[in-house]
């Protein structure tokens, strides 16, 4: 006989692939019953200018087969090639730069956790020395293309070696690729293992389970940890596969809301896990990220510094909200891998958490049910 589990595990899965396939029916029956008219127009401009350029060259082609007289005979064309490449590399550099400032709104906002503000330093500061040598190392190759463009000018002066000038190249290079490095090994280090409580400071462990295509979320009970789980209890009601023989999963909480609560100042320890495929947990303005791997548990830390609240007066934006999101293409429906993220206080964590019911609910024992079925 199969174990109960077991079948409602495949049942789930079952009606999981029929509901998708009854998505991505419905979505190209749309598709195939819809007619864009502009987009065809736009398709048919694009198909004449594409005519257009071919059979213009095609027209060249053919006047100087039959009259003999070639007009671009007498071009240089080195140097015309010299000028299209300086064209589009210096075109490229002002439109890199262009767009650095233009976009410049569109940044994510000042990290929101303790750890987030270092890893900004440290990427201000790599894009501070990199972007500039970027620019000057172009600038550098467009020249040497303008000047030395055959028939423009001898060839450069050939030298085998020059130890003097290699050693300090290999020096100027090191010292800015070891401060990097080194740097970026202690950064990157922080919201692993890198962080510890202080004295006075609050800490929470939770757990985000990713399953396709959602994100749920297990808060510790009173007791402030988390229970045993196995993946062979997951099955109808209970969806983490949670032990509930353990006493620490007894009184552990899963919000039927899709979003997270997280307290500001408190080291929050999340524990990452997959049910199904290889996902991503991204919190972009926390500057925090890990995999979700099937049959592996992950774990994250941060402080958060800002709540929501503040951040909302921050930005001017009244509708901000942190937000969870997965970096993976886990499937179809990716884009529903999405959760707000609400950053708070304290007090008001612990007020929100006390309205939450356990994912445990006590079954009467058999002695109690069959004395009070005597008595009646």
């Amino acid at each position: 006989m199969k174990p109960m589990w077991g079948y409602s595990l495949w049942a789930q899965i079952g009606s999981a692939a029929r509901a998708r396939a009854e998505e991505l029916a419905l979505q190209q029956a749309m598709e195939a019953s819809s007619f864009d008219l502009s987009s065809f127009l736009w398709k048919l401009v694009w198909l004449e200018v594409v005519l257009i350029v071919f059979l213009s060259i095609r027209m060249v082609q053919v006047v100087v087969r039959a009259t003999g007289y070639d007009p671009f005979a007498q071009w240089d064309r080195d140097k015309a090639n010299m000028r299209i490449w300086m064209l589009i590399g210096l075109s490229g550099i002002l439109m890199a730069i262009w767009s650095a400032f233009h976009y410049a709104d569109l940044y994510l906002p000042e990290s929101a956790s303790a750890h987030g503000v270092h890893i900004d330093r440290l990427r201000n500061f790599t894009v501070g020395f990199t972007f500039p040598a970027f620019v000057l190392v172009h600038l550098l190759l467009f020249y040497m293309i303008w000047r030395y463009y055959n028939g423009r000018s001898l060839a450069a002066t050939y030298q085998e070696t020059n130890h003097s000038l290699e050693k300090a190249s290999l020096v100027a290079i090191s010292i800015p690729v070891f401060i990097i490095a080194g740097w970026g090994i202690y950064v990157w280090n922080l919201p692993i293992h890198g962080q510890s409580p202080t004295s006075e400071q609050r800490t929470l462990q939770i757990e985000v389970v990713a399953e396709q295509f959602q994100w749920r979320v297990r808060y510790p009970g009173a007791d402030g940890k988390l229970g045993r789980y196995h993946y062979k209890l997951i099955g109808g009601e209970n969806v983490l596969g949670l032990d509930f023989t353990d006493p620490e999963a007894q009184d552990d909480i899963l919000p039927s809301l899709k979003e997270i609560h997280l307290p500001v100042g408190a080291l929050v320890t999340i524990q990452v896990r997959s049910k199904d495929v290889l996902h991503s947990l991204f919190l972009p303005h926390f500057r925090t990220h890990i995999y979700a791997v099937p049959g592996q548990r992950n774990q994250v830390m941060l402080v958060p510094t800002i709540t929501t609240k503040e951040m909302r007066k921050k930005l001017r934006n009244p509708n901000f909200d942190y937000e969870l999101a997965c970096n993976q293409l886990c499937g179809g429906a990716h884009y529903n891998m999405r959760m707000k993220v609400i950053v708070e206080t304290w007090e008001e964590y612990q007020k929100w958490l006390s309205t939450q019911k356990p994912a445990y609910t006590p079954q009467p024992s058999i002695t109690k049910a069959s004395t009070n079925s005597k008595t009646i």
